[in-house]
């Protein structure tokens, strides 16, 4: 099986990635139905329409914008089968600024070069490293040219199997919303599922190429990735007391027990995942905010806030028991520092009031302690009476805290408190597996010393390959039992809850690497992907990938 020279793989990926980048695609939108079309365009082009076993788009189902995956399938001469995946979404151009016209025209933001060097650190330096080798543009390196790379090798083994020359089957799968909330590869693990039964495949695993970047300054190295970070986003529900301002000792300001615990939870590098040497970024809010409506002099009686924590081994459970006990020491701490300052404030050192104290509770407890006290019937006509009402401008995490507040004010009960629990996305981590591609990995790594390739097992930004597989031993109790929203089937009856295929998951069981095109700047301005190893390099890399498992698969057949 010989791949295409180094100029002839170039010449399509660059074309390729070319036209995928003019295609605005801003997640969620309806451009992500175009670009997928484009997919299939590119991939039936010169004569290759009747090359592909099964071909076409893949509805995602129930999704407000009507979008689809893009999908080809190539049987080959085993029923041994790998998968390429890529997603054609991407953020907005906003941030472009004055340049924001030209975002989707790498020749146009070519010219202007100069001006994205004022507006991008590192930018000059990198070009005068590797002059006339970049392309810019929203999408270029996130991840455009890693699906253009996935066409130009998918239209290859087209060819091969046409000739009966193809050695393992492959797919290849375009997804859409893998910026949001990853609705595209959550219909792909279905799709491949009935692929799987259809034609009686054994699926090897899944070639994600999303990019891959420096991870320090100067590193010279290529990375291929052998799993794949987590997120759990738990979400703080603070209920402080209402009072006026000009009576503060009689109130709670909600405010100032979220900046407390926010002090403590964001940037905070206890909170990392370390695992072989691989460490995770510290946790960070994503918003933060009071939830009074209007402006008033009544202390705000309640907020919220929602914390990014990435994965490489902590679990629902174990995230929740230690996020309690942050919150409990931070409530408090709060509550003693009024006391304190209301006893100088007064100048009574005993105090005029008893010590403050509060709650810490999660959803869970929350929802079986108020079915304690109401009845399980009573309690979910309230919960329901809340979807009712739920506006309909509201997001995932919105749809959260419109139940988690109706079911607070339910109980009855009062602050000071703190209300945990999670809200969408839940992101599973994927670990290193023995495997036959894994084995590959390493062997690419091994034979190119001149690439400076390294593998690593966790690919470190969020990607859709996270719902292609489960951890065995993986227990969703604590993640179902605390999202308000959640589902136990996509069908049910509330618009708008939160559902994951998980068994769905633990069937398809893929392992997977990154294998992706190396850029710089993703979701900034000065997005570019390196053209010579991006639209060269990969290509080949990923022809080699899939002829050394078709080799290792005869090799274990033998044996």
């Amino acid at each position: 099986m010989q791949p295409l020279a180094y100029d002839d793989w170039y010449a399509q990926v660059k074309a390729f990635t070319t036209r995928l980048v003019n295609i605005r695609s801003v997640s969620p939108g309806q451009g992500e139905i175009a670009v997928a079309r484009e997919v299939l365009h590119m991939l039936q082009e010169d004569g290759l329409e009747q090359g592909y076993t099964g071909i076409g788009l893949d509805p995602v189902v129930g999704d407000a914008y009507g979008r689809q995956n893009a999908c080809a399938f190539l049987r080959g001469n085993s029923p041994h089968t790998i998968i390429l995946l890529g997603h054609i979404d991407t953020v907005d151009t906003q941030d472009y600024g004055a340049l924001e016209p030209f975002a989707l025209d790498p020749g146009a933001l070519a010219q202007h070069e100069q001006a994205l060097a004022t507006m991008t650190p590192g930018l000059e330096d990198d070009l005068r490293e590797h002059p006339a080798d970049w392309m810019f543009g929203r999408g270029s390196i996130d991840m455009k040219c890693g699906v253009a790379a996935n066409i130009a090798v998918m239209r290859h083994m087209a060819k091969l199997a046409r000739a009966g020359e193809l050695p393992l089957s492959v797919v290849l799968i375009a997804t859409p919303d893998e910026e949001n909330e990853s609705a595209g590869v959550l219909q792909a693990v279905q799709y491949l599922l009935r692929l799987r039964e259809e034609y009686k495949l054994n699926y090897l695993g899944a070639i994600n190429t999303d990019y891959t970047t420096a991870l320090y300054p100067g590193d010279p190295h290529r990375y291929i990735y052998t799993g794949s970070v987590g997120k759990l986003l738990p979400t703080f529900l603070i209920i402080g007391h209402a009072t006026h301002v000009g009576e503060p000792f009689d109130g709670l300001d909600a405010n100032l027990l979220a900046a407390e615990l926010i002090r403590d939870l964001s940037m905070n590098d206890a909170l990392c995942d370390t695992v072989r040497g691989q460490q995770t970024p510290p946790p960070v809010t994503l918003k933060a905010s009071d939830l009074k409506t209007s402006y008033d002099v009544q202390l705000p009686f309640a907020a919220y806030f929602y914390l990014n924590v990435l994965t490489f081994s902590t679990t629902p459970a174990q995230l929740l028991k230690r996020l309690r006990a942050i919150a409990g020491a931070a409530l408090a701490r709060v509550l003693r520092r009024i006391d304190e300052t209301e006893a100088r404030w007064t100048g009574k050192q005993n105090g005029a009031r008893p010590p403050r104290s509060g709650s810490v509770l999660t959803y869970q407890e929350l929802y079986a302690q108020v079915v304690r006290q109401a009845g399980l019937e009573r309690v979910q006509a309230e919960i329901d009476a809340a979807w009712r009402t739920m506006p309909g401008n509201l997001d995932s995490r919105g749809r959260c805290l419109h139940i988690a507040r109706h079911l607070w004010t339910f109980s009855g009960k009062r602050g000071p408190a703190i209300l945990l629990y999670y809200s969408p996305p839940f992101i599973p981590h994927i670990t290193e597996t023995p495997c036959l591609l894994h084995t590959v990995a390493h062997t690419l790594a091994e034979v190119h010393p001149e690439l400076q390739l390294e593998v690593h097992e966790y690919f470190p930004f969020i990607s859709d390959m996270s719902y292609l597989r489960l951890d065995p031993d993986f227990d969703a109790t604590a993640l179902t039992a605390n999202i308000p929203t959640w589902q136990q089937q996509a069908s049910a009856t509330s618009t708008g809850g939160y559902h994951l295929p998980l068994e769905a998951i633990h069937q398809l069981n893929l392992s997977v690497i990154n294998l992706g095109p190396y850029g710089k700047g993703a979701h900034q301005t000065g997005e570019r992907a390196l053209m010579s190893y991006s639209f060269g390099i990969l290509p080949q890399l990923l022809c080699e990938a899939i002829e050394r498992l078709a080799w290792e698969v005869q090799r274990d057949t033998k044996l």
